[in-house]
């Protein structure tokens, strides 16, 4: 019966015939590495990172979302709703003019945001530049060092304000949000160009610059192929990590009374309006303290996840 069944069985069916290729030998069976997959899968794997994108998504939906259901009083006040304790109906309470701190909060916490999204923008982008050129062109060191001494001597906060209030003699009729950014961003690369400038000399020392530098390559050219890629993971997240200083800063401009004008809703603004009436109504005070103390977190937890996902020696 078995004789019978394999003389049934054709020849072709169990044997294929199979063409050699050469290359195949070259073949890498294993899955190619991507930089930034590896990257993504890094970082989407670390609590900090699902915690910090949870929080920045509410945040961002609330800012878009809440306003758009604001009472038409909520933003002016009216005389029976001064200094109201928080409830149901004023989730947040009321300040002084009647106003509701629950949409003040939101909508406050949607400026100081965007403020401080764009002087994180200017000052990584300028720093950026100014570091690459500093560390490539060594010369430059006798300048840039100084121009760093003279204004690292001197606080921040208190260099913010001086510049703050020289902007507001020189220029008068310049709305308070631009003068905020000059303020905050025309020294405020110099600790980002430093760092950067630290990054392009252990970079350029290495042996496929060096190689570029003997051929002739134009200094731009290895500047904006062979640094700036390189130094792209670092600088996004000084980015993440600036951001939440920026927004601070910004409050305590505010909270100091030479940075947004009163009129203007910002997180700082309601602080530097809380200050004063915190021993007899603290909610006008702590709420968008609390606001402010979660955007904050959020941006230093993803900071912290971003610059261990962006370590090569992290992924596998």
């Amino acid at each position: 019966t078995s004789d019978l069944v394999i003389d049934e069985v054709n020849e072709d069916s169990l044997f294929k015939r199979v063409s050699l290729d050469e290359t195949e030998s070259e073949h890498i069976a294993a899955e190619p590495y991507s930089y930034w997959k590896a990257v993504f899968k890094t970082f989407i794997k670390k609590p900090a990172a699902l915690i910090s994108l949870s929080v920045l998504g509410i945040l961002v939906l609330g800012m878009i979302i809440i306003p758009l259901f604001a009472p038409a009083n909520a933003y002016e006040g009216t005389t029976g709703t001064v200094n109201l304790p928080p409830s149901m109906e004023h989730f947040f309470g009321t300040d002084e003019a009647g106003r509701d701190l629950f949409f003040m909060c939101w909508k406050g916490l949607s400026l100081s945001l965007f403020l401080g999204l764009v002087e994180s923008a200017i000052v990584v982008f300028i720093g950026t530049l100014v570091g690459l050129a500093w560390g490539y062109f060594r010369w430059l060191d006798r300048i840039m060092i100084e121009i760093y001494n003279l204004i690292s001597n001197v606080p921040s906060l208190l260099l913010y304000m001086l510049l703050a209030s020289i902007i507001k003699e020189a220029i008068p009729g310049l709305p308070s949000e631009v003068k905020l950014i000059i303020s905050l961003t025309i020294t405020g690369w110099i600790g980002v160009a430093l760092f950067i400038r630290n990054q392009t000399i252990i970079i350029t020392n290495r042996e496929y610059n060096v190689a570029s530098i003997t051929l002739g390559t134009p200094a731009r050219r290895i500047m904006t192929r062979n640094l700036l890629p390189y130094l792209l993971a670092v600088i996004i997240t000084q980015m993440s990590m600036l951001i939440p200083g920026m927004i601070s800063s910004e409050v305590s401009m505010s909270y100091f009374g030479v940075g947004l004008s009163p009129e203007t809703i910002s997180i700082g603004v309601l602080l530097d309006a809380g200050k004063g009436m915190f021993i007899q109504y603290p909610w006008q005070l702590l709420a968008p303290a609390g606001m402010l103390a979660v955007i904050i977190l959020a941006f230093f937890l993803l900071g912290l996840a971003l610059s261990d996902a962006l370590d090569p020696k992290k992924h596998r």
